[in-house]
């Protein structure tokens, strides 16, 4: 029944035709969705008695696929990026530099077609990492040549991130089994509205990155870590903010580094990775930065850390030592690998200025190892975030720092310091339990 109404509920945003336009309708939608969602993950990690697993898996996987086909038609609408995708491709494409080339750079005005207007970030180089590029080039040669119109290229710019989807499913099914968990939690990934929607309505390029780092799980379970930092290499060559997860790969044995000798595979694939853009890229990790402290956009504890810092690169500075200091902790208490992982990636996009919905899509493959429920109503609640695309497309303004945050964040807050509580409580009462059941 709760498949049902996802379906039915996804079926109902594919219908709205432009989202942008329609953001209260796509929001309301999405929350309902969230909360079908939540109720399914409740009874996907409370099997009943006698249900045979992976045949359930295999149905839960069926119908995230239906899912995703349901919305795949739609048009790129939520956000502009794969307008972004599609320029730096075709840019490539005319033989320039992504990194040293900005959208409105006149010496390259010829590229400038109708989905021009609705390009990102017309005044800055290019931020993602060598493998996406390489990704949007090899996309737009593809599409280009079977595809005339700009807006279907955008459209088609969905397909390889869509297929990244399917491949991190498939690594999370095999994870699953490595770790000796049932692989009906599956669905916490495979019925994520977020992964639908980002993924195959909208196109995001952060299912590349959520495959790579699924893929270098996988390997560590198996104890291959030499392809376990290979996977993390190439989503740090995708996008920069896995680079912070590579001190937890390596881990900590006494009093030195566990795997120092196996994380060097990453020289090589990322100097391979980087030598087709090789030049001075000091902007564009400036400009990246504001990730972490710059531009507001669905922040949380980042609020707070201006507050008392009073000044944003203050602020921005304190946010980094807490994620860094975070991931030291991590690795020096050895903490297991994947709640480590979902720990570190937590803290960063709690702490960081900018908070957007797909980013979230980072901790789900996670969560169907580690659930924690704060976490997971997170995820549902995140959809409120786009009311900041009404005044995009009304004032051409991004209010992403508004009070709306506040009933997406104190539900989330609340529910993970109750966790929290609840279980010290219980961990304290079970040694009391203990001795007396030994006479002690």
């Amino acid at each position: 029944m709760a498949a049902c109404a996802l379906w039915g509920l996804l079926l109902r945003i594919r219908l709205l035709g432009d989202l942008g336009t329609r953001i209260p309708e796509t929001v309301t939608l999405l929350l309902l969705a969230g909360l079908f969602y939540l109720v399914s993950c409740w009874l996907a990690l409370r099997p009943f008695p006698g249900t045979q697993s992976n045949k359930f898996a295999a149905f839960v996987v069926a119908c995230g696929i239906v899912f995703r086909l349901t919305v795949w038609p739609m048009t790129p609408s939520l956000s502009d990026d794969p307008y972004r995708y599609r320029w730096e491709g075709k840019l490539q494409a005319a033989g320039g530099n992504p990194y040293q080339v900005r959208p409105r750079d006149p010496p390259w005005a010829q590229l400038r077609d109708s989905a021009f207007p609705r390009v990102v970030g017309k005044d800055f180089k290019a931020v993602y990492g060598p493998l996406i590029e390489q990704v949007e080039l090899w996309t737009y040669r593809v599409v280009s040549a079977s595809v005339s119109d700009a807006e279907r290229q955008v459209f088609w710019f969905k397909l390889p991130y869509a297929l990244c989807d399917l491949a991190a499913i498939a690594a999370l099914w095999l994870l699953l089994g490595a770790h000796g968990l049932a692989r009906e939690r599956i669905l916490i990934y495979a019925w994520s509205p977020l992964t639908v929607i980002e993924f195959w309505g909208t196109g995001h390029n952060d299912s590349l990155v959520v495959m790579l780092v699924t893929l270098a799980l996988l390997a560590a379970a198996r104890k291959y870590w030499t392809w376990a930092f290979a996977a993390l290499s190439l989503a740090v060559g995708a996008k920069v903010w896995p680079v912070l997860l590579i001190l937890l790969f390596i881990g900590w044995r006494g009093y030195r580094p566990a795997r120092w000798y196996q994380c060097w595979v990453a020289v090589p694939i990322l100097l391979i990775l980087a030598m087709p853009y090789w030049s001075n890229v000091t902007e564009n990790l400036r400009f990246m930065s504001g990730f972490v402290g710059g531009w507001r956009n669905n922040d949380s504890l980042f609020g707070f850390i201006l507050y008392f810092a009073k000044d944003i690169y203050r602020a921005k500075k304190i946010a980094f030592a807490i994620i860094a200091a975070t991931v030291g902790t991590l690795t020096l208490r050895r903490v297991p690998l994947e709640r480590a992982i979902l720990a570190a990636i937590s803290v960063m996009l709690m702490v960081s200025a900018n908070c957007h919905p797909w980013y979230l899509t980072w901790i789900l493959p996670l969560l169907a190892l580690v659930p924690v429920p704060g976490l997971l109503l997170w995820t549902a609640l995140v959809p409120m975030a786009y009311a900041a695309v009404i005044s995009w497309i009304t004032l051409g303004e991004w209010q992403g720092s508004t009070t709306m945050r506040w009933y997406e964040y104190v539900p989330v807050y609340s529910m993970l310091i109750g966790s929290w509580l609840v279980s010290r409580l219980l961990d304290r009462h079970r040694p009391v339990r203990s001795n007396a059941r030994t006479g002690g």
